[in-house]
């Protein structure tokens, strides 16, 4: 557990950002209009509405089930994303049809759910110019599966600025956006690190680096953790959420710390250790915070460290990668300049000749 001193720094850390950018995407307004089979919208509707976690709906649903036989396509411009469930097993009439591809043409981020199928048949009935769409077979409703993949489609489709208010208002939605979440940060933190991994080398620059690194990547954690708040319906006061978390994952925020500090000491081949933890402690103090939100669920120490390891393996993976795409955006970059260079010599050449 941290000490009050750990929590008074880190509540000076947060102070500093600014969280009302934060506070109101997550309020920002949403429309997510269902329409097709009756029984295929009002599953997909309940699926998303509800979920067994501390946090119910924050405000009403966003969701407006709309028969397919009397929607007027026009009056849905504004709809931020359109869902058309179907059921296999009912056949559309001529009128549905019409509406769907009149659907079409407005170009809106859709979904096309199709449930009780393994793949569309010929007689698949959708126009081809819904092939914008994100379509989405589910073979066995019943199938565990399902939820993720529900929510998983509609959020590849949802603009990216809506995902926070999504969470917040349909539970259904929390665990993906979370994952979502703590994996972009982890990977930010671990970008940034690389980014700044050469300055580090040069010992006189390198404990003022190392202090602003773990300014920079304790604030974008401390961005997660409150976004995480917010996706699962917490109340928006982040000192009460700042409180209420940092129990939780002190020791996350801690563990983090600790190893950057013993690691930014290594030389140049140090930078792979610091990008990984970096991914690491960023990966592993969402996951505490998820938790706590989510469930209510205080992560021991030992179970703590087993997901650092986890995340930790992740991390080392990450620093390859990036590592590798450096590497060779760096070749690139370099054989770009060598032309560059033989043809402002050949110029040179030819002005001299004359």
């Amino acid at each position: 557990m941290p000490s009050w001193n750990d929590l008074n720094i880190a509540w000076n850390t947060l102070r500093e950002i600014n969280v009302e950018d934060i506070r109101k995407e997550a309020e920002l307004p949403l429309t997510i209009v269902c329409t097709g089979t009756a029984g295929v919208c009002q599953s997909i509707a309940r699926r998303l509405e509800h979920g067994t976690q501390r946090y119910g709906q924050a405000g009403p649903s966003p969701i407006h089930l709309v028969s397919l036989a009397t929607i007027i396509p026009d009056e849905l411009r504004h709809a931020d994303l359109v869902i058309i469930g179907l059921d296999r097993n009912v056949r559309l009439s001529a009128r549905e049809l019409t509406v769907i591809e009149h659907l079409a043409t407005l170009n809106l981020p859709t979904v096309v759910v199709v449930w009780g199928t393994v793949l569309p048949t010929d007689a698949w009935p959708l126009h081809p110019r819904v092939a914008h769409a994100r379509l989405l077979v589910i073979p066995d409703p019943d199938s565990p599966d399902t939820n993720r993949q529900l929510a998983e489609a509609i959020l590849d489709r949802l603009p990216a600025s809506l995902h926070l208010s999504a969470a917040r208002r349909l539970p259904g939605l929390r665990s993906v956006v979370a994952q979502q979440l703590i994996s972009s940060v982890s990977f930010t933190n671990a970008s940034y690190v690389l980014a700044t991994a050469l300055p580090q080398q040069i010992p006189i620059l390198n404990i003022p680096f190392a202090a602003a690194d773990t300014l920079v990547l304790t604030k974008n954690q401390a961005m997660l953790v409150y976004r995480l708040a917010l996706a699962y319906g917490a109340p928006p006061d982040i000192r009460e959420r700042l409180f209420e978390v940092l129990p939780v994952i002190g020791g996350a925020f801690i563990w983090r710390q600790l190893a950057r500090t013993l690691v930014g000491l290594i030389p140049v081949w140090g930078v792979v250790p610091r990008v990984a933890i970096a991914y690491a402690g960023t990966y592993t103090t969402g996951v505490a915070a998820w938790r706590w939100f989510a469930e209510g669920e205080i992560v021991d120490r030992e179970r703590l460290q087993e997901i650092g390891r986890e995340a930790l393996a992740l991390g080392q993976a990450q620093a390859a990668a990036l590592i590798a795409k450096v590497r060779e955006t760096g070749r690139q970059q370099f054989g770009r300049w060598q032309q560059l260079q033989k043809s402002l010599h050949q110029r040179w050449k030819r002005t001299k000749a004359r």
